[in-house]
């Protein structure tokens, strides 16, 4: 209690002092350009590519807003879809939208608002170093507004949804997608930085502990696919007697990392056992989907069954979905 209100009082003491505290930007992350598509953090041995990279760079400073990626992308069976999760925050696919709606930020400042025990600051908020959002009812003040604007703003965190408080041992404000807290100055460092709510939360709901682990040692190197696993799911999991469905393929390797250029094909088996006409194969992305759009028609109510196959050079995999035909 007494190490909360001492760093509370430190705080309070320095915004009401006026004391400047600059923002130096970290030390660039040394990130090696696979292609136009692709690009490698040394730091954690992971890759970021295709939507997830585009998505990645529309922030201004994204290794100081998201960190770098802990992970390959995968499917994730608490999130029932694809994931890529960063030091700071997770990006969720959704192949159904619109091309710049396809990848989300996970609203984990939004998520993990009460999980952690806080305590209330008394900080005065004069009108000339805040900016207050009605959309929430907070305000953001101080070094966190100026963070916070030259960061993005509402487009990359979200709106405000606390004051700012002590948790945790931190004095932290939360918005909907990130959570920044403040860490003090030294001669190298902002005074302000992302919480690493993307990491917390990845041991929070249990994913599997070996997607951490570095894809290569040597970034330089071309991917070696030495085994091929894929998952499909459909855009719908019931659908009328008659329609249009999508089916989504991914296609990864022996460490999760997604395979490009992989010919999937597909076989449609509708309830009273009859075969759909197939869509025309397709090639996996460099994120390791392909998106499948066909028409059908039932006579039946009951399960459709998809049949999958993936071949990459001389690797075959096979998988299954299914969809239920109902009223």
């Amino acid at each position: 209690m007494k190490k909360r209100f001492f760093v509370g009082v430190f705080f309070l003491c320095l915004l009401l002092g006026g004391v400047f505290l600059t923002f130096q930007r970290p030390q660039e992350l040394q990130q090696t350009v696979q292609d136009a598509e692709t690009r490698f953090f040394p730091e954690t041995g992971h890759f970021v590519s295709g939507e997830f990279l585009k998505k990645y760079l529309l922030a201004a400073h994204p290794e100081v807003v998201y960190g770098p990626p802990i992970t390959e992308p995968f499917y994730s069976d608490k999130a029932q879809r694809i994931v890529q999760y960063f030091e700071n925050a997770r990006f969720e696919l959704y192949p159904e939208n619109p091309p710049e709606l396809r990848v989300r930020v996970t609203p984990l400042g939004q998520m993990l608002l009460y999980h952690q025990q806080a305590t209330a600051l008394e900080i005065p908020y004069p009108l000339g170093r805040c900016r207050s959002f009605p959309e929430t009812g907070f305000s953001v003040c101080y070094e966190f507004l100026d963070f916070f604007e030259k960061n993005g703003g509402v487009r990359i965190f979200g709106y405000p949804i606390s004051d700012v408080v002590v948790q945790d041992g931190l004095i932290v404000q939360t918005f909907q997608l990130l959570r920044i807290e403040w860490v003090g100055t030294t001669a190298s460092n902002s005074a302000i930085r992302v919480s690493p709510l993307g990491r917390r939360y990845f041991s929070l709901v249990k994913e599997d502990q070996r997607l951490l682990a570095a894809v290569s040692a040597n970034n330089n190197a071309p991917q070696y696919v030495q085994s091929l696993s894929v998952r499909a799911f459909p855009q719908k999991a019931v659908a009328p007697l008659t329609g249009m469905q999508s089916i989504y393929v991914l296609t990864q390797d022996q460490s999760d990392r997604p395979v490009a250029n992989v010919q999937i094909t597909l076989r449609i088996y509708l309830p009273d056992g009859s075969e759909a006409y197939p869509p025309s194969p397709k090639l996996s992305d460099a994120n390791g989907i392909a998106r499948f759009d066909f028409p059908y028609q039932s006579t039946q109510l009951g399960l459709a069954t998809i049949q999958i196959q993936a071949q990459y050079d001389d690797l075959l995999a096979t998988s299954e979905t299914s969809f239920r035909i109902w009223k």
